[in-house]
Formats: structure tokens, C-alpha cells, sequence
């Protein structure tokens, strides 16, 4: 049997959350719609956030009720609270993302919070999510460089890693946030990972700032991991991390995959003209 690995689309969320111009709900849908008929293994559709703080993310009910859904896909909102938490029960979903820092600077820009108030706040969504057998994915943001701290140690990503495992959390996905991370630097944290968890634990999120996304994600593949975050088209980055340009494209992950021998399930046709709309909608 060729080995999978599971791509976790995230152009709907973190992708659009930090394009300014408005897209429509229509074209949101439509995205969407695209990326499920490539045969993308999960989507992370939106984000139960405030308006205020992601004015993008606005119609998430709306793009959360129009789109169309497939069995064979997992769909995702990320949850910033309970409230959140609740808003995606509500609208159907039996997968939810919650994120954090390594870097207690980073967090306070992107939650507004310390790294002890994000983990206060999933206290409080812990009961819930576990009376309802939600799936939860966290991602921890600045696993090796902060935007404000710089290099970043292993033991504040490790404590993350251990306090969320606390948690339940069923899978962790690991964040170069400003893509300053290189292969070596990359190895060396997944292997003191890994020799504390299992791999089936974690998915790598690269942003491809300086251009070594795809190599980082090779060196991934290579001690085990089989869970890879990336946007179709290579739209989004993070609008709290200057220099974050944006995420490494779903279509080069793909390639990177194929290239390697393992099975993606995604139709790199159909992922193409997902990639071309999207693109064709931020750039009109």
C-alpha cells in the first residue's frame, strides 16, 4: 500500500483572514465547494472569532451553512472561546482548532492573552468538547522563531505540547510562523519531540517567508510526520507576524508528496482550478 498523508487545507481560514478586500460569502462557498471536489482530506472552513479582531470571518454561519459537505472530508472551525466553541456545535461541526503560542510576546499580540490565559480559556472548553466528542487541533504558533523574541527553545514548545496532551487534544500542529526555521533547525525539535510522543500526534504548519517551507516539510515526511497544513494558491499568512508572507501552497505539498510516493487522495487537476479561482477573486 502507498503511505497517506493527510493535507489540511487552511486557505478558507488562514488563508482569507488576512486579505483585507472583502470576499463575498458566494465566492467563500465557492472555494470551499472547489477544495472538497479536489478531494481535500480536511478543510478548515472559518473561524467562530469576533468580527472585530477578523472582519473577513464575519459570515462564518452563513459560508458554514452553504457549503457543500462530503463524508470522506473533515471540515474545521477554529474556536477562540467557548462562546466559539458553542457557535460551532451549533453549526454542525464535529471538528474543531484552537491556538496558542511558544512565545508569550507572540501570544499576547495574537490572543490578546498569556500563554496561561489561553490554557484558562480551554479549561473552560474542555467539559464541552469532550461531552460532545469533538475532534480538537491545536496549533501552537512560533514553534522556532518568534517575530519578537527570536529563537524560540524546545522547552517552551515541549511545555505547550505537554499541557495541551493534558488536555485530550488529538492532534498539534506545529507552527514556523515567520518561516525562518531551517531544515536543521526543524530536525532537531521534531527529533526531541518524538522521542517524548508519538508522530501520529503532530502535523507540520510552514510558512514559506524565506522559502524553505518545502524543504522543512521534507525533512518532516522524512521522520514521520504525516499531517501537512498549506493553502491552495499559497494565500494567507499571519496578520500578527510581520514578515509572515504566507503559507506554503497546498500545490507544492501535493507535488512534494507525489513526488515522494506517498497518496495525498487530492486531485491536483481540481486542486488547480480551486488554487486559479481563489486567486482570481483576491487579485480582481
Amino acid at each position: 500500500m502507498i503511505e497517506p498523508v493527510r493535507i489540511v487545507e487552511v486557505g478558507p481560514r488562514d488563508g482569507l483572514q488576512s486579505i483585507s478586500q472583502p470576499i463575498s460569502t458566494e465566492n467563500k462557498k465557492t472555494y470551499i465547494d472547489l477544495l472538497t471536489e479536489a478531494g481535500c482530506p480536511e478543510i478548515e472552513v472559518t473561524s467562530f472569532v469576533s468580527p472585530k479582531w477578523v472582519p473577513q470571518l464575519a459570515d462564518a454561519k452563513e459560508v458554514s451553512a452553504l457549503i457543500k459537505r462530503d463524508d470522506d472530508t473533515i471540515y474545521t472551525a477554529l474556536v477562540p472561546n467557548k462562546i466559539g466553541l458553542e457557535t460551532a456545535i451549533d453549526n454542525q461541526y464535529q471538528s474543531v482548532a484552537i491556538f496558542t503560542a511558544a512565545s508569550e510576546t507572540f501570544s499576547q499580540k495574537n490572543t490578546n492573552a498569556s500563554i496561561k490565559g489561553n490554557f484558562e480559556r480551554f479549561e473552560d472548553m474542555h467539559p464541552l468538547w469532550k461531552e460532545t466528542n469533538l475532534r480538537v487541533r491545536a496549533y501552537i504558533s512560533t514553534c522556532w522563531v518568534c517575530p519578537y523574541e527570536g529563537d524560540i527553545g524546545a522547552e517552551a514548545v515541549i511545555k505547550v505540547i505537554q499541557d495541551l496532551i493534558d488536555l485530550g487534544i488529538h492532534e498539534i500542529s506545529l507552527g514556523d510562523t515567520v518561516g525562518k526555521a531551517t531544515p536543521d533547525d526543524v530536525e532537531y525539535l521534531l527529533n526531541i519531540i518524538l522521542d517524548n510522543w508519538p508522530v501520529e500526534l503532530f502535523a507540520l504548519h510552514m510558512h514559506d517567508t524565506y522559502k524553505m517551507a518545502a524543504e522543512n516539510i521534507t525533512i518532516g515526511l522524512g521522520v514521520g510526520i504525516r499531517a501537512i497544513d498549506s493553502s491552495t494558491g499559497g494565500i494567507g499568512g499571519c496578520p500578527y507576524a510581520p514578515g509572515a508572507k504566507g503559507n506554503i501552497s497546498t500545490e507544492t505539498v501535493v507535488r512534494i508528496c507525489h513526488e515522494q510516493g506517498f497518496d495525498t487522495g487530492i486531485n491536483i487537476d481540481k486542486l488547480k482550478l480551486a488554487g486559479t479561482y481563489i486567486q482570481s477573486i483576491i487579485q480582481s
